[in-house]
């Protein structure tokens, strides 16, 4: 009871909604139910991603893919779902939400960006990039608004109520800012499609990654002065929104780096577990986009900043299973947003028919400026870049730069943020936006790849570098720093090497677990690979191969073998016919197993030991398909013929084995030989002891020449008729091994 007397209201709290729709007395147990509400929204998105990704597989086996980007059929299909929605009955409030597209949704694409960005063309045109990203957004902007203001002033936007439609000069540059930037979602989705050469699509790519930083602050500038108030702005609000610029640039650029070196620092002790290695990419990068929106920095920029920072430490500290799982994670996860994004694009334009206030001549001069504006900055801004350009922008790269300023899901979302209170004409901006996303997918998505033949720009061709342009780009890298260090002038190459001497020194050496390894580990696989196919093919070939001198192993007797290989054979127990190869022991240190080297590193030591040193593959015994063989041979057939026309005599070692020259050669008349005085050719004339030194090896009588080892096949074999040739060695016997020379015809 309370204090008058009275009884004490009771309060009964509402059960939640897992505690409601329970069983009564009366009831009987169901076998199954079905739960809608439970589901929907998953099961709804996971619907359309199902039907979507169905549609993308028709889409890339039909004829159509030639004609129309597959982002423009998969807002097609957000239009078809649309119509589906508003036919049914109840609410159709289904829309792309702002904070669902960039806390989830555009994270994946960016990262996807950042990651697999070519790092040396970006570096090398990131001066060009940040003219068109900064000073072309704000030229874009800046003229798009007050011709915008200016239409309206001139009042040939209509009445409404009787009234002359008015936007003031704060709503236009805040419309202006958040149309004039290229999107890079749209700009990924068309310009990957048509295949341009990289220059280009990193100068266009580049723009719209780094205008973020620029639309971003313009938009929340402009938002902000239309709270306070164009007659309450003082000097310092001005001062304020340009300081900003660098602000959110260069703060999302540093918690970007930050977070990066973060990633590739907590790789570096991954090594044990590696099921978690893929998980930190995603994480951290995604953690470094959350801390930049949370401060209000460029979100865009972190996430691009952080894959491009930790890519090449994270990928020499995972192995090549975490790494190719991270790899086709991303591109996974960037597919699906993308999907998500044109799908949500094509809905909400249908069901968000409320916020929708159609004006005509607003939507053409927005169309018309865009394009005019656009031309005309990228017009002299390469005019500008190309007196510092060593490869200068074409006229075809610049029309097609100025073509391709496709805008998409992001200027969508800004005016879908867009509050009623502050910004009045914020429906004619929502419907404008709507329309120029649609034109530029639709029209120039659809018509920019027949431009592109039509006016043969050159494309970019998907091939891996070789070894040797790989050598010359890093020699010419060289040369072009030290041209500027004698120049005095220190320019991009000579800060890219010290960038490179300082990531040597000091960064590989603390994020980079076994920074001293050899790298590219797929390199040594290949070798190895190819090693093994060499050695087997030379087994079949010539049965076997034996290690010479104290190379021949010893290998202990096993009851398998029944002590037939007990020892192999020695050097002069082999038979001429065997080739014979030197293995020289390579001096490498083995690491023991119990060592603290990594197991890694020691496969690595082991794979670079047995490859080091492989038998060469010899040409087969058939010497028909030798096309040394058959030049020598003509060689030697000439000669003979020039000697017995001269009349000089056929060389003694010829002479042995004259029958082996013309065997074979039956069809040939033996003509009598005349009588000539004998003459020696010159290479078998007696010579004094004195230039015994200039003899050939087999000369050599007296002093015995360095030990051979592996000798030519077509040196050793007996088949074919071949000339002997007498050779000494040093650790063979006093009459020296079979070497042989091809047979000499007569003609």
């Amino acid at each position: 009871m309370d204090a008058s007397g009275g009884d004490q209201a009771v309060i009964t709290p509402e059960p939640p909604a897992y505690c409601q729709n329970h069983l009564g007395p009366n009831d009987t147990l169901p076998l199954a139910k079905l739960d809608w509400e439970k589901v929907s929204v998953p099961a709804t998105i996971g619907l359309w991603i199902f039907l979507s990704s169905i549609a993308r597989i028709g889409f890339s086996v039909s004829p159509l893919k030639k004609y129309i980007p597959e982002s423009c059929v998969l807002i097609c299909i957000g239009l078809v779902i649309g119509m589906v929605v508003l036919l049914m009955p109840g609410d159709s409030d289904v829309k792309l939400e702002s904070d669902m597209f960039f806390l989830f949704l555009l994270p994946p694409i960016m990262l996807e960006a950042g990651y697999f960005m070519p790092m040396k063309p970006f570096i090398n045109n990131l001066s060009t990039i940040l003219m068109f990203a900064v000073v072309g957004t704000l030229f874009n902007a800046a003229t798009i608004g007050l011709s915008l203001y200016a239409v309206s002033e001139a009042g040939w936007l209509g009445y409404q109520d009787d009234k002359p439609i008015r936007i003031s000069l704060l709503e236009c540059f805040t419309f202006s800012s958040l149309i004039s930037a290229v999107d890079p979602v749209a700009v990924i989705a068309v310009f990957e499609e048509i295949h341009v050469n990289q220059v280009l699509f990193i100068l266009v790519f580049g723009e719209s990654l780094l205008n973020d930083a620029v639309t971003v602050v313009l938009y929340r500038m402009f938002e902000a002065f239309n709270e306070i108030g164009q007659d309450n702005l003082v000097a310092w609000d001005i001062y304020a929104g340009f300081l900003s610029f660098f602000i959110v640039g260069l703060g999302g650029v540093i918690v970007g780096a930050m977070f990066g070196f973060l990633a590739a620092f907590t790789s570096r002790f991954t090594n044990h577990i590696r099921v978690i290695e893929p998980v930190f990419v995603f994480i951290i990068s995604y953690l470094s986009y959350l801390m930049a929106e949370m401060m209000s920095l460029s979100s865009i920029m972190s996430i691009v900043t952080c894959a491009m920072v930790m890519k090449p430490y994270v990928e020499e500290n995972f192995s090549s299973r975490s790494l190719t799982t991270t790899q086709n994670a991303i591109k996974m996860l960037s597919s699906i947003s993308e999907t998500i994004i044109f799908i949500f694009l094509g809905v909400s334009t249908l069901t968000e028919h409320y916020n929708h206030t159609w004006n005509t001549v607003f939507v053409l001069y927005t169309l018309v400026f865009i394009f005019i504006y656009r031309a005309a900055g990228c017009l002299w801004q390469s005019v500008l870049v190309n007196r510092f350009r060593m490869k200068r922008i074409t006229n075809k790269d610049m029309f097609i730069m100025s073509y391709g300023g496709i805008r998409g899901a992001i200027a969508f979302s800004l005016s879908a943020l867009l509050c009623a209170n502050i910004v009045a004409a914020n429906k004619i901006f929502f419907t404008t936006t709507i329309v120029v996303v649609m034109f530029t997918m639709f029209v120039q998505g659809i018509t920019i790849k027949p431009i592109v033949n039509l006016l043969a720009v050159k494309k970019h061709e998907h091939t891996e570098p070789t070894m040797n342009e790989e050598i010359f780009s890093r020699v010419n890298d060289h040369a072009l720093a030290g041209m500027e260090l004698i120049l005095g002038r220190e320019g991009q190459n000579h800060l890219r090497q010290r960038w490179i001497h300082f990531n040597n020194k000091y960064l590989k050496l603390l994020l980079i677990r076994d920074h001293k390894k050899v790298r590219h580990q797929q390199i040594l696989d290949v070798y190895q690979r190819l090693t093994e196919q060499a050695a087997a093919d030379y087994i079949e070939m010539h049965g076997a191969f034996h290690p010479t001198g104290s190379n021949a192993i010893k290998q202990p007797a096993t009851d398998e073998t029944d002590g037939l290989n007990e020892f192999k054979p020695s050097v002069n127990s082999v038979s001429s016919d065997v080739p014979r190869i030197s293995v020289v022991e390579p001096d490498v240190e083995i690491q023991p197993v119990g060592s603290r080297k990594s197991q890694e590193a020691r496969r690595q030591k082991n794979i670079l030991v047995k490859s080091m040193f492989r038998p060469s593959v010899s040409e087969p015994p058939r010497r028909k398909e030798s096309l040394m063989y058959r030049s020598m041979k003509i060689q030697l057939q000439h000669k003979l013929q020039r000697q017995r026309r001269t009349g000089a005599a056929v060389p003694h070692h010829r002479q042995q084995s004259g029958h082996h020259a013309h065997h074979g050669d039956h069809h040939h008349t033996k003509q009598p030989e005349k009588e000539v005085p004998q003459m020696s050719p010159p290479w078998a004339q007696e010579k004094p002891q004195s230039e015994l030194t200039s003899l050939p090896p087999w000369r050599h009588q007296d002093v015995k020449p360095a030990k051979v080892t592996a000798l030519p096949p077509w040196l050793q074999h007996d088949e074919d008729g071949y000339a002997t040739v007498i050779a000494i060695s040093s650790s063979e016997s006093d009459d020296g091994s079979s070497y042989r020379r091809p047979p000499c015809h007569s003609a």
